[in-house]
């Protein structure tokens, strides 16, 4: 009886919280993601998003796979489901039956996250959605289960976070894209550049822009500074060409003594890459790790530096303008050449590692031009500020639904 009397007010109150949510008036948005657990860019811009809109709308996320703590903060309002309780390359720790179906290949699309376990799950959890109700996938995988597992009464978003150009590489999406495109609603890219070449292979499609948002609110005024430091950010995996970045600084490094630049991230390459800066014999170029405050690592840098191969739209570079750090990076496909311009930072052909190194010498050589610079990236980021973004998306939904 103890235990039973301890069990039952749980239940009730999931059961409350079930009914006020099943009595809640406002539109439901259900973000369906792969894994909302790790620290990529997909699960950081849908939170951004999610937490937004929670004050206007019923905001929920299905997480295909779970995988432990948020490494992102969740607003406490929205529903988080995580269908198989462990991430995708954890399968082995699944119950034995679960374990057997994780390993049989998909009877929806052929992918190599889904699998008869992952079938069954989002068959249950995406047959709750209703007409009305709004869907946006995140991925290509899931645009087609989004479109295939609900009621044509759901209005279907897809948010692609790649760009075109490396979408149509094998592998990469595109045929899936074009599975999905017509039973979705809308399909929201990161840039201009990517909005035409899909208008121009699905025609008559809607094709919507909307950029990242700030994940934070940016300052008033710039930040002062003195600690002549470089700062570049992200995953250490080989899209990210961090090796790219250690051989422009090891050419310019004997010009700056006092200067350092710092590399903040985890990842795979984290003993390549250390390699490196080994073999490049500057000593003023370090890994740093992972940050829990990228405002104040921003805010304190004299400049960003990207070196990536190619992006979506860099959330990295939006956060640097947002504390008002003038950007300096490669013209890679896509999204630097919508974000940085003559007027808050430098932007060199891609793969160009001299050019790299020479306008990092350029900016590091002048306090006057980064503090021009700097003040000019903070005005840009205004358009990127999450009230700004989230009213776009509320427009976007408000459109579809009406």
């Amino acid at each position: 009886m103890g235990a039973m009397s301890r069990r039952t007010p749980t239940r009730l109150r999931a059961a409350f919280t079930r009914s006020l949510r099943d009595d809640d008036p406002r539109p439901r948005v259900v973000f369906l993601v792969m894994g909302i657990h790790g620290r990529s860019g997909v699960s950081r811009a849908v939170l951004n998003i999610a937490g937004a809109l929670v004050s206007t709308h019923r905001v929920e996320i299905i997480s295909v796979y779970g995988g432990g703590s948020h490494a992102f903060a969740v607003d406490r309002r929205i529903r988080v489901d995580s269908l198989i309780p462990v991430a995708f390359r954890r399968r082995d720790a699944l119950p034995r039956k679960q374990r057997a179906l994780a390993f049989q290949p998909s009877a929806v699309v052929k992918d190599k996250y889904l699998n008869a376990l992952t079938d069954a799950a989002l068959t249950t959890a995406l047959g709750r959605l209703r007409p009305g109700d709004v869907l946006v996938s995140t991925r290509p995988v899931l645009h087609v289960v989004g479109v295939e597992l609900t009621d044509p009464g759901v209005v279907r978003i897809g948010w692609d976070h790649f760009n075109y150009p490396a979408r149509q590489k094998p592998g990469q999406g595109s045929r899936k894209i074009a599975r999905a495109m017509p039973g979705l609603a809308a399909f929201v890219v990161l840039t201009e550049a990517d909005q035409r070449d899909y208008r121009g292979d699905f025609a008559g499609a809607r094709i919507d822009v909307i950029r990242n948002a700030i994940p934070w609110r940016g300052p008033a005024e710039r930040p002062v500074r003195d600690s002549n430091t470089v700062v570049a950010a992200g995953r250490l995996a080989p899209v990210k060409g961090f090796d790219r970045l250690i051989a422009a600084w090891a050419s310019i490094a004997d010009e700056f003594p006092d200067w350092r630049c710092r590399i903040l991230g985890q990842g795979q390459l984290e003993d390549e890459l250390q390699r490196h800066i080994d073999a490049s014999g500057s000593t003023t170029v370090s890994l740093a790790g992972n940050s829990d405050d990228m405002p104040g690592e921003l805010g304190r840098a004299e400049v960003f530096a990207m070196s990536s191969h190619h992006e979506g739209l860099p959330m990295t570079i939006i956060e640097a303008l947002s504390q008002g750090t003038p950007v300096v990076t490669f013209d890679c496909p896509r999204g630097p050449g919508e974000l940085v311009d003559e007027g808050n930072g430098r932007l060199v052909p891609d793969g160009d590692v001299p050019a790299l190194a020479a306008a990092l010498r350029e900016l590091m050589s002048s306090k006057e031009l980064r503090d021009r610079l700097g003040e000019q990236a903070l005005r840009d980021s205004r358009q990127y500020d999450i009230d700004h973004v989230a009213d776009v998306w509320r427009k976007l939904i408000a459109d579809l639904t009406e």
